[in-house]
């Protein structure tokens, strides 16, 4: 890699009094994510002058460190501008600010539902904020609330950070007047938004005080009928509140049927829960289907419940239901041995579509390129895990997908991501292929040992390189500062 020499931010020639070139200080690339941080200097030379108004119209500013060749090595945006004038460093960040809070709390209890259920505010908004960086979001969560209190808190919370972008601290003795730039890279930016997804779910949780026997004679198997209602829904997981009477030993089964004339019809797929899951009282239990089924929309399926050892009386399962019968879009049937039979029951079922961690990946990605901070996305390879699509809103966009890379593939293969020079996301295979065999020299510094210039160091991020005396090691963090030119971490 070539000796740095200049930015594409010229800051100084903003000022009101000349100054020296911008000093590039370190810069550092991380998986994942690629470029991480950078820090910049200029030092003031001559009486000049800057203001809030000026440090805040650099916040959020895109910024790009070139090499002597012209090339990208380092891409980002301007999260802290920092002015050291004698004994007072004053700073200016969008670390701790916010343009939109939202707050949510507890709706019911947990037992309830197999999802978090969660209510939330109206969003508070800072209209200035939002033209000035954008939508950058924040949550807060409340143990206890209800829906004026939690508009309340997040009105408060927006408030409370409006001063918290700037502030003053005094040296301990005078320092050279310059200005300092801390600026972060675009995965980093992703972390300003928070992720959530309410599609995926078919679902009737009401109800809870009744509850029909499965298992038993007259009452062999439970079948509900549900309208599927949305499009691309790749059915992945089945929830039901179930107990246990007596001591049963079998395991429980759920299977979907396709319609016939009202009744269950042919068998579309299952999936079986052991019965070592099922010990104890009534609790949430969740079946994940053998192979991810894609239903069709606006098609009616049976999802039928049964065990799979012999009738007991004694011993015997339990599903919880809605003797009210609030869900209109389908039926609750029990086989009796011979027939089926309406029961004025609906059973309490969650039904979740799943969708790869890769594609779940790319459609948060393609949403944030919607929003101008990303250019493109690309997989290079499908994870084959399956992840539900519903979310609740509690984490960032960044932490989403962290998640989900750790998750990595179902080959065993590991995954990561970095935002490439273009400010495109890819997601990568790890380990990549072995990348150039590197020296390190006895000042400390790092080379090639074809004595050719450094790769740029997003080249080297999960590579795994040749270090004498070390063999094959892989490039987890890479870092450049004056002193010590280019060092990596293992």
């Amino acid at each position: 890699m070539n000796v740095i020499t200049r930015i594409n931010m010229d800051l100084a020639a903003r000022l009101s009094r000349p100054t020296v070139p911008w000093q590039v200080e370190s810069l550092t690339w991380r998986l994942p994510g690629g470029a991480d941080i950078a820090k910049l200097r200029v030092d003031l030379l001559e009486e000049y002058r800057i203001d809030a108004g000026m440090a805040r119209s650099w916040l959020g500013e895109q910024i790009a460190v070139h090499s002597n060749a012209g090339e990208v090595i380092w891409n980002g945006w301007i999260e802290s501008v920092i002015l050291i004038e004698g004994r007072f460093r004053t700073i200016w960040s969008t670390e701790n600010l916010s343009s939109r809070v939202i707050a949510r709390y507890r709706q019911s209890s947990p037992l309830l539902s197999p999802l978090p259920e969660w209510s939330y505010s109206d969003w508070a908004e800072n209209d200035e904020r939002l033209t000035w960086l954008g939508a950058k979001e924040s949550l807060v969560t409340l143990d206890q609330a209800d829906e004026d209190r939690a508009n309340q808190v997040a009105a408060s919370q927006l408030a409370s950070q409006g001063s918290e972008w700037c502030g003053i601290k005094l040296l301990d003795a005078d320092q050279e007047a310059r200005l300092e730039v801390v600026a972060r890279g675009w995965w980093q930016r992703l972390a300003w938004t928070l992720d959530g997804e309410e599609s995926g779910v078919i679902a009737h949780l009401s109800g809870g005080k009744s509850q029909l026997s499965l298992g038993v004679s007259g009452s062999e198997r439970l079948a509900q009928s549900f309208l599927c209602t949305e499009e691309d829904f790749t059915l992945g997981q089945v929830c039901l509140r179930v107990a246990m009477t007596g001591d049963t030993a079998d395991d429980l089964l759920v299977k979907i049927y396709s319609d016939q004339n009202g009744a269950p019809g042919t068998l579309v797929d299952g999936g079986s829960l052991p019965n070592y899951r099922i010990e104890g009282g009534w609790r949430w239990l969740t079946w994940s289907m053998d192979t991810p089924l894609l239903l069709t929309s606006n098609t009616l399926y049976w999802l039928v419940v049964e065990r799979d050892g012999s009738l007991d009386s004694d011993n015997y399962f339990e599903i919880e239901t809605d003797d009210g019968r609030g869900y209109a879009a389908g039926s609750l049937y029990a086989w009796n041995g011979s027939q089926w039979a309406f029961k004025r029951h609906d059973m309490r079922f969650c039904l979740l579509a799943v969708a790869q961690s890769t594609d779940l990946m790319k459609d948060v990605a393609e949403k944030v390129v919607d929003g101008g901070v990303l250019s493109g996305v690309q997989v290079w390879q499908e994870s084959g895990i399956w992840i539900p699509r519903w979310r609740a809103l509690e984490k960032t966009r960044m932490e989403a997908l962290g998640g989900w890379l750790a998750s990595g593939c179902v080959d065993g293969n590991r995954l990561t991501a970095m935002v490439d020079a273009q400010r495109i996301l890819e997601v990568l295979v790890l380990p990549r292929e072995l990348g150039p065999a590197l020296q390190l020299g006895e000042d400390g510094w790092l080379s090639l040992v074809s004595s050719e210039l450094l790769p740029n160091a997003l080249d080297l991020l999960g590579r795994r390189v040749l270090l004498p005396g070390m063999g094959e090691e892989e490039v987890g963090a890479v870092k450049w500062t004056v002193e010590r030119g280019l060092t990596i971490e293992l």
